[in-house]
């Protein structure tokens, strides 16, 4: 039988503290990964190969800063996920221009920024590495009032897209994930929440599914794909049904 094994691969997730990255720095300890999580807010314990660095990735010296630490101190990295993001809840009539240049931050400049670390780092260490950046479905199907989000998840496709054109001859696969309404909290949702999800299958996904995903992506398993984006999220952008209020309202 065919196992997922990332044992010996050196992973770097963002916004590794909570939610899908948190789940899926815990699945790559588990599968035998060195991981490094970048967040925030300093964290309790973590399990063990999980380690854990404080970076406000809005804060471009701090993103650099931490890059000059990571390259003298590790200098060498086989994944590589941008996943951290935050919800933004303005139209394009009334957002403030310290929200629309914060969630650029985030969201492109730090992805960019830490991609062609890791581009260097596998280059210069024969590395045939992965590079995942997390978009969301509303970059296909937008919510009202998410106009930062939206744009920005969406230029993290057309950066997957032209990092792949660029790395493709290195052996380097770049991909983009889109997850859909995933529950990201540990305890199970709210009554009633998964009857209400407007997928397919009739339920809100969880944060260990994704996490799968980006396993397969992540391992050796994964050898042909690049530069294309990969939906998770139960049929939600084929389903009619409607949001849930928590999801329309950004709550869940």
């Amino acid at each position: 039988m065919i196992k997922l094994d990332l044992s010996g691969k050196v992973s770097l997730i963002t916004g590794g503290t909570s939610g899908i990255g948190l789940k899926t720095a815990e699945l790559f300890s588990k599968l035998g990964a060195n991981v490094y999580v970048i967040g925030r807010r300093e964290v309790g314990s973590l399990p063990k190969g999980v380690h854990f660095k404080k970076v406000d990735l809005t804060r471009r010296e701090e993103v650099i800063s931490f890059i000059e630490w990571y390259e003298k101190n590790v200098g060498i990295i086989h994944v590589l996920i941008n996943n951290a993001s935050r919800n933004s809840r303005y139209s394009v009539l009334d957002i403030p221009m310290e929200e629309w240049d914060e969630m650029i931050s985030l969201n492109l400049t730090a992805p960019f920024l830490l991609s062609r670390m890791a581009a260097r780092l596998m280059i210069k260490n024969c590395i045939k590495g992965k590079i995942i950046n997390i978009s969301a479905i509303q970059s296909k199907f937008p919510l009202q009032r998410s106009f930062a989000y939206v744009t920005t998840k969406g230029g993290l496709i057309s950066m997957t897209r032209s990092m792949a054109v660029d790395l493709g001859k290195y052996g380097i696969q770049v991909i983009t994930v889109l997850p859909g309404p995933i529950y990201s909290k540990d305890n199970e949702p709210p009554a009633g929440l998964d009857e209400r999800a407007a997928t397919l299958l009739g339920r809100m996904g969880r944060t260990i599914e994704a996490s799968y995903l980006l396993a397969f992506l992540a391992s050796d398993l994964n050898t042909f794909i690049t530069g294309t984006e990969i939906v998770i999220d139960g049929g939600r952008l084929i389903s009619r049904k409607p949001d849930p209020e928590e999801i329309s309202k950004g709550e869940v």
